[in-house]
């Protein structure tokens, strides 16, 4: 790959090595040989906005998990060399919470979450990144209860936050259209999928799911069978029900196992308390990044993981 080092054979073997170099074995340095200087990083728990915060980061999260492993499930991918790549990278992540974190005191429990990491690659350093982690799933299994931890870090001074505007769900006085675009393209079948959740015609999901769906979302949460898995989705939205979901970027891979395709998404809505996110206090604006990788097999989903920051979206509707 030009402008890439050497050794890297593809885009997937150079996001998937220097993971694995940073987080298990330990070069942290190489953030500063695959990172741009000025690189932006989004997350639920705020945005960073240079290489070294990015390193300081680093260090502390890799400080409280001695024996941290990560396992790297799907890469989707987009572009090439001349405008950038763009990868989804998913993985799930295990450690044992031997140090302090901001969620709390060590437990010396073992944890396992998945991260969906999205980044743009450019001449061997990646300038842009989404990150998505289960922290909810990490905050239950460290034995801590997860409103209990967002209302403490909503105390905190806020990191910078991407600015919320929520849409309504009507177009002038009328509820708005169902999408009409195209979907014999993987972007067009995506915005249709969601589209099932924006109208709230969930009995059209039968269409693009397998009987045997599996689903692992956020929260340690797993579900089989289309009403389990549309139970998920009714739970969100349940805590959001005026939410509207907007998808932000597509990407896919074709994999021995079948065909890869990653969407990123922003939720957007107000509070109800109930719901996936419990006991919440009502009509807060809250807006949740969140990635989908979706398996298909016979044009339709036979697997999907569904990763957000229960945590992150906790505290921003603490703190509204």
């Amino acid at each position: 790959m030009a402008g890439f080092e050497d050794d890297f054979v593809d885009i997937v073997d150079y996001i998937v090595r220097i993971t694995h170099q940073i987080w298990v074995d330990r070069a942290i340095g190489r953030i500063y040989d695959t990172y741009d200087a000025n690189c932006v990083v989004y997350s639920a728990l705020g945005t960073v906005r240079s290489v070294e915060d990015v390193v300081a980061n680093t260090l502390q999260a890799v400080s409280a998990s001695g024996d941290g492993e990560s396992h790297h499930l799907n890469v989707a991918w987009s572009g090439d060399e001349d405008e950038g790549f763009y990868t989804s990278h998913l993985g799930f992540a295990y450690a044992t919470n031997t140090g302090a974190t901001m969620f709390g005191p060590a437990t010396g429990r073992r944890t396992g979450r998945f991260f969906v990491a999205d980044c743009i690659s450019k001449d061997n350093r990646i300038h842009t990144e989404w990150l998505m982690r289960d922290n909810g799933a990490a905050v239950r299994q460290m034995g801590f209860d997860p409103h209990e931890v967002a209302r403490r870090l909503a105390q905190a001074p806020a990191p910078e936050q991407p600015t919320i505007a929520v849409p309504t769900r009507l177009d002038g006085q009328a509820v708005r259209a169902a999408y009409d675009g195209p979907t014999d393209t993987p972007r067009g079948w995506i915005e249709h999928h969601f589209d099932a959740w924006n109208t709230r015609r969930f009995d059209h999901l039968a269409l693009h799911y397998a009987p045997g769906i599996i689903a692992h979302w956020c929260g340690g949460r797993t579900a089989q069978g289309l009403r389990n898995v549309t139970a998920l989705i009714l739970q969100l939205l349940a805590s959001l029900p005026t939410g509207t979901i907007r998808v932000e970027h597509v990407s896919w891979a074709e994999e021995t196992d079948g065909t890869i395709v990653a969407a990123r998404w922003t939720l957007e809505g107000w509070t109800r308390g109930g719901g996936l996110l419990g006991e919440v206090p009502a009509g807060k604006p809250a807006a949740i990044m969140g990635a989908t990788h979706f398996r298909f097999r016979g044009g339709v989903i036979v697997e999907e993981w569904t990763v957000f920051d229960e945590i992150g979206t906790l505290v921003q509707i603490y703190r509204a």
